[in-house]
């Protein structure tokens, strides 16, 4: 057994740990790159089959704004006209836009280009997101990244994990939130502070992270950053009026209650409280298990978040809290956003070593095996979603370091008076 023990110490440590990451590292990139060499088209040619995951959605929300039609974006048969245009034939299993304006305003100037032309720039940009944000996780976790080596494997498992490589390569935009959230808390860290306001307002297009996010920068006093995220999100809103109108707000609801029948088919694939107790459950109880749920969620969110403030060495530890907190209590979760959790198990780790403890085998065989077999587990979805109890586990784990961190800090002297 000790033997065995060292085996699997060794495996999970540096240099091999380095050369499984150049190894997952290459497979992606060959995956990635053939996969994207196979495009042709929005869908499979001779079936209705979509092969670009959600861009053909996005794409549709830009090529309304671009036609002039910007009045009509939340109206889904509008949208559905012109999703059918751009892939070429009526889809059974169609994707309407039900994002607020600022992510269809952006992609705007590529809906007049070549669609597969389009989906290139866009892959480039996500993959361009993906390097920087893992650039940013590595000045973010010191005691992970203390020599090249160190640095380089991380930034290479971060971007190698299937949710993250997934939305770089295949039309998603879960890179562009990881690299946002990343950005943000980067940017806290270093005083960079109108470059986190904006990283959090630029988070309105995915606006269930901003009221969580948006709190800590409140309650911690980062007053600047505060104040470039509300002037952000204000900008959003009066972009969003212009192209649509003032009341874009209220339509994009009405959209979103009439997809929701839709999305009923993908509950299974989500991975947050609501949608988890819906496939668990069902019926009149899961709303109620999901209320409940969430409301232990946020006391134990007040009862063991670090109060720190940006800059302080215990801050990520919060803001990784409310990332977690922010995910589960989400309305809308896919499997693919499960990729979010990378930032919030690297700051632990680092808080791990940075307490001067070494990270425990079994949580590095526990990360070593939710990384190998994400694919796996996310296909057991059809008995259970088992991502979401993996979600549970991670918030209760960033839960007890936190408790940790705010005894240490009670525990230390308080500083004379001057």
């Amino acid at each position: 057994m000790r033997l065995v023990s060292r085996v699997l110490d060794r495996l999970t440590r540096p240099p091999i740990l380095a050369a499984f990451a150049i190894l997952c590292g290459l497979s992606v990139a060959v995956v990635g790159i053939a996969y994207l060499r196979n495009i042709s088209g929005p869908v499979e040619p001779g079936t209705a089959h979509v092969v670009t995951g959600d861009y053909l959605a996005f794409l549709t929300g830009a090529r309304v704004l671009a036609d002039g039609n910007g009045a009509s974006l939340y109206d889904l048969d509008a949208q559905y006209a012109v999703q059918t245009r751009l892939a070429g034939t009526a889809l059974p299993a169609w994707q309407p836009y039900v994002n607020p304006p600022l992510f269809a305003v952006l992609l705007r100037p590529l809906a007049r280009l070549p669609f597969v032309t389009g989906f290139y720039i866009y892959a480039a940009a996500m993959i361009a997101l993906g390097l920087l944000a893992a650039l940013a996780l590595v000045g973010l976790a010191p005691r992970l990244s203390r020599g090249r080596l160190d640095a380089a494997t991380l930034v290479v498992l971060a971007l190698a994990f299937h949710p993250i490589a997934r939305t770089m390569f295949g039309g998603q935009n879960t890179v562009l939130t990881w690299a946002l959230v990343t950005g943000a808390l980067w940017a806290l860290q270093s005083n960079r502070s109108i470059v986190a306001g904006l990283c959090v307002a630029f988070l309105s297009y995915k606006p269930q992270y901003v009221p969580l996010l948006f709190a800590a920068l409140v309650l911690s006093r980062a007053w600047t950053a505060a104040a470039v995220a509300v002037v952000g999100i204000f900008v959003h809103y009066l972009m969003g009026a212009a192209f649509i109108g003032a009341d874009w707000p209220l339509r994009l609801a009405a959209a979103m209650r009439l997809y929701r029948p839709m999305e009923a088919v993908n509950i299974p694939t989500h991975f947050s409280l609501l949608p988890f107790f819906q496939h668990a459950f069902g019926g009149r109880l899961a709303p109620v298990l999901a209320l409940v749920s969430a409301a232990g969620v946020l006391v134990a969110l007040a009862r063991f978040a670090p109060r720190a403030r940006p800059g302080d060495a215990n801050f990520p530890l919060t803001w990784a809290l409310l990332l977690v907190t922010a995910m589960l209590l989400s309305p809308h979760l896919q499997y693919y956003d499960f990729g979010l959790l990378v930032l919030p198990v690297v700051i632990a780790l680092d808080s791990i070593v940075r307490d001067g403890r070494a990270v425990a085998l079994s949580i590095r065989l526990a990360i070593a095996a939710v990384y190998a077999a994400y694919p796996v587990i996310y296909e057991t979805h059809r008995l259970f979603q088992p991502l979401t109890v993996v979600t549970v586990i991670v918030f209760a784990w960033l839960c007890w370091l936190g408790r940790g961190a705010r005894l240490r800090a009670a525990a230390r002297p308080a500083a004379p008076s001057p």
